[in-house]
């Protein structure tokens, strides 16, 4: 579990986060992705699950096949599928969406008795004890930047579930995102964030469950930097349209 309040007082991650924040906000602002949420937040689904397969280890090009075969692009593909309804029950029952989340993920991977299931009894009372920090100290009024709440949620949840756990972070994160108000239309792509800057992702990623001050940071500055770059996403798919 990371406490919150003391990894958003790590020197310099409070201004990134804010840095971050008014990136996302210059490009959602804008009139044009409000007037075309609905299909940049659609769109934005199915690039997310193409870029969240590869970094769970399928190839681009099963990834971006029609029909697909690949057992870790179509798990991908179902979860992107049922995100906007999950998102609709994360306040009230995060553990239960996080649990269905690996279900859709896993399905083709693992046996029944492990779909939805944290990988062992270590992993499930940290991911508890996470989503209790998370209310105690993140809560309504909290100074935690939201962008940091996703962050953490990422990494915790992606290490608490196998396989497919990446699979799982990330769209746990989306969700945190859409819900802290950071994007709340779901237009941002922040797999293609992690995607371009993939060297160094898992190790970070795992890292931060050690909560040491290095590896918050590190994974923080990660995290900042890919959801910029989802910002920069969103305003390149507007353009193409």
């Amino acid at each position: 579990m990371i406490p919150l309040q003391r990894a958003a007082g790590l020197t310099g991650l409070a201004q990134a986060a804010a840095a971050t924040r008014d990136a996302i906000d210059v490009v959602l602002a804008q009139r044009a992705v409000q007037v075309d949420a609905g299909r940049l937040a659609a769109a934005g689904l199915w690039r997310g699950a193409r870029a969240s397969a590869v970094l769970d280890g399928a190839s681009a090009e099963a990834a971006g096949q029609e029909d697909p075969t690949d057992p870790v692009v179509r798990g991908a593909r179902r979860v992107a599928a049922g995100l906007p309804d999950l998102a609709s029950r994360w306040q009230s029952a995060p553990l239960q969406v996080l649990a269905r989340l690996h279900v859709l993920a896993a399905a083709d991977l693992a046996d029944e008795e492990a779909l939805g299931r944290p990988r062992d009894a270590t992993s499930a009372r940290r991911l508890t004890s996470t989503m209790t920090e998370i209310d105690r100290a993140a809560g309504q009024g909290s100074t935690v930047p939201a962008i940091m709440v996703a962050a953490v949620v990422h990494a915790e949840v992606a290490e608490a579930f196998t396989p497919a756990g990446g699979v799982v972070g990330r769209a746990a994160e989306r969700i945190v995102l859409g819900a802290r108000g950071v994007d709340p239309s779901g237009v941002l792509v922040p797999e293609e964030g992690f995607l371009a800057e993939q060297q160094g992702y898992a190790e970070e990623r795992a890292r931060l469950l050690t909560g040491t001050d290095e590896a918050v940071a590190l994974w923080f500055e990660r995290c900042a930097r890919a959801y910029t770059a989802a910002a920069e996403v969103t305003a390149r798919m507007l353009a193409e349209r």
